[in-house]
Order: structure tokens, then C-alpha cells, then sequence
């Protein structure tokens, strides 16, 4: 890609000047040239949930409400930019190398593009975005129902999310999922949904309160799946894990008619 001789930032870069290839470039200069002359635009912040819309496929999101509050950070992840002006939200970031979205994107959103070839998801590099913007609460969107190895990677990222302090849930039209480490996880009933468990490694003190099938103190390897298509039995339930990491899922009993407006809670983790 065509260089500016000034700068080591791609000519067509979005935020030249204000990218980080110019500062990390011009930052020992005495006499910066014209392109760190600029103003730098601040960079959007979340002091509230980060709203993160993946690139599932639209079937994924059928009946999915989702409004941004005041303080929310909405970011679109490659063809998650088009899906997040679908649900009615105004993204602040579009992140991703866009080989699924080639279309236009509005000039007063920040663009921020990654190679191809790279380790991390397009998720996964919204994910990191909204950490470093102060987000600690993640509502995802487009992660579920698409490709079986993004779907798993997503689950882990929500695994990931709770190594570092932060926590998330993943909805979609008939699923919802939620990570939770060494502490636990309050859900209000869900009516007509199953509410299942996993182990991610080994976890040990897994209790299960509120549910037909209760549990206490239990170790939970993730060879055996013994925690699955659970129902609530209480207006809450409860699950705890004392060491490890658990993904709880809650699935729909039935395909939910796409013609309903029907929502579930996104649930409270401590």
C-alpha cells in the first residue's frame, strides 16, 4: 500500500495523523509536519456497557432488543456495522480487517482496521477495544448461530473477559451465554428456557441453587458434559463455581417465532 513520504501511516489511513503508526513515527521530532499539526479527535469512551455486534448471520439476532444508554460504547465488528444500524444503534467504533463489509461507513465513526492475517478475531479486537476504553460490562451481539469455530471462539472470549475483570453476555434470537469464574451468577427465570452448564477446565465447588436439578460442591470437568438442559425451579437461579470457569448457557425450549418481540434478561454476576 502506498506510503505518505512524511509519515509512516497508509496515505488513505482515516486518522492520519492522529493514528498511532504517526504518533509512535513523529514522537522524537522537534518539528512535527503537517499531519501531527492536526487536532487529534479524542477517542470515543465507555462509561457504561460496551455493545459489541459481531457478524453472525441476521437470524442470529432475530427479536434481539438492544437500546444504548447514556455511557454505552457500541462497537461494530466488521459486517457487524450494517447489523448494529439494523438493530437501531449508532456505532462509535468499526473495528476489523472488513473481508465481510466492504460498504460505506459513516466519516464521524472511528475506523480501526487489523491485517488479515492475524491472532485475533474481529470480536475479540472489539472486545480488547472496549477494555482499553474503560468498559467492563459487555452485551455482544452476531456471536451465536453462524460458524461452529467462531461460535466457540466467542464463548471463549467470554471466558476471557472474566480474567480480566470484566464480564459479558452473549444474546441471540433462541440463546444466551454468560462466563463465570470463581464466584457466581444470578439469572431471573427464564420461562421456556433450558439453563445448562460447562466446564471450561477443571472447576471445583460448582453449586446449583433455584433449578430442578441442584447441585452442591460438585467438581465439573470439561470431558464430561453432566450439566446440561437444567430448568429453573425459583425465581432466581444461582450458580457458583469456587475455583474455575463455568460457560452457562440458556437455550429456548422451542425456535421462537421471529414475529414475537419477546426479550430475556441479560442477568447480574458478582
Amino acid at each position: 500500500m502506498p506510503k505518505n513520504p512524511d509519515c509512516a501511516c497508509p496515505r488513505d489511513c482515516p486518522r492520519h495523523g492522529d493514528c498511532e503508526a504517526c504518533i509512535t513515527f513523529h514522537k522524537t521530532r522537534p518539528n512535527p509536519p503537517d499531519c501531527m499539526r492536526v487536532k487529534r479527535r479524542p477517542a470515543p469512551r465507555g462509561t457504561g456497557r460496551c455493545l459489541l455486534v459481531a457478524g453472525g448471520p441476521s437470524g442470529d439476532r432475530a427479536g434481539v432488543e438492544l437500546k444504548a444508554a447514556p455511557g454505552d460504547l457500541v462497537i461494530a465488528c466488521d459486517a457487524g456495522y450494517p447489523a448494529a444500524l439494523r438493530l437501531g444503534l449508532k456505532p462509535a467504533l468499526a473495528v476489523g480487517d472488513f473481508d465481510s463489509y466492504g460498504g460505506e461507513i459513516a466519516p464521524d465513526v472511528e475506523v480501526v482496521r487489523t491485517p488479515v492475517r492475524k491472532d485475533d478475531t474481529d470480536t475479540m479486537t472489539g472486545l480488547r477495544l472496549g477494555l482499553s476504553r474503560g468498559c467492563r460490562e459487555f452485551v455482544i451481539v452476531g456471536a451465536l448461530g453462524g460458524r461452529l469455530d467462531h461460535t466457540v471462539a466467542n464463548l471463549q472470549a467470554l471466558c476471557w473477559l472474566c480474567t480480566q475483570g470484566a464480564r459479558g453476555v452473549i444474546l441471540s434470537a433462541d440463546n444466551r451465554a454468560w462466563a463465570v469464574r470463581d464466584g457466581a451468577l444470578e439469572l431471573p427465570r427464564m420461562e421456556g428456557w433450558y439453563l445448562s452448564v460447562f466446564a471450561a477446565g477443571e472447576c471445583e465447588g460448582v453449586t446449583l441453587r433455584g433449578v430442578e436439578y441442584p447441585l452442591t460442591g460438585a467438581r465439573l470437568s470439561p470431558s464430561m458434559p453432566i450439566g446440561v438442559s437444567n430448568e429453573f425451579s425459583a425465581d432466581t437461579a444461582r450458580i457458583e463455581v469456587a475455583r474455575g470457569t463455568l460457560i452457562v448457557i440458556a437455550s429456548r425450549r422451542e425456535a421462537r417465532d421471529t414475529e414475537k418481540n419477546e426479550t430475556a434478561p441479560a442477568g447480574t454476576a458478582e
